[in-house]
């Protein structure tokens, strides 16, 4: 379990009431579908951190954080491109 802010920058300890908490959860596979595990992890951003970073989700397999500016412009882009 976590005990602080998954910002590798932040110190802040874990609070449930306030910040960002996410369940991440996977597939591990072992080559026998009927084996198959899901890893369920949680993550948390502190209030401060949570206004400046979002979680973002790389390749099914890893969450890193990555700020929240760069989500709104991607977003922005991604309105406009549908929109043509």
């Amino acid at each position: 379990m976590f005990m602080k802010c998954c910002n590798p920058e932040c110190e802040e300890p874990f609070d449930y009431r306030e910040g960002r908490l996410i369940r991440f959860s996977r597939t591990l596979s072992n080559g026998n579908s009927a084996e198959n595990q899901r890893l369920i992890q949680h993550f948390w951003l502190c209030g401060k951190c949570s206004g400046l970073y979002v979680f973002q989700c790389e390749s099914g397999m890893a969450v890193k954080i990555k700020p929240r500016d760069q989500e709104l412009s991607e977003d922005n882009l991604s309105h406009f491109i549908s929109a043509a």
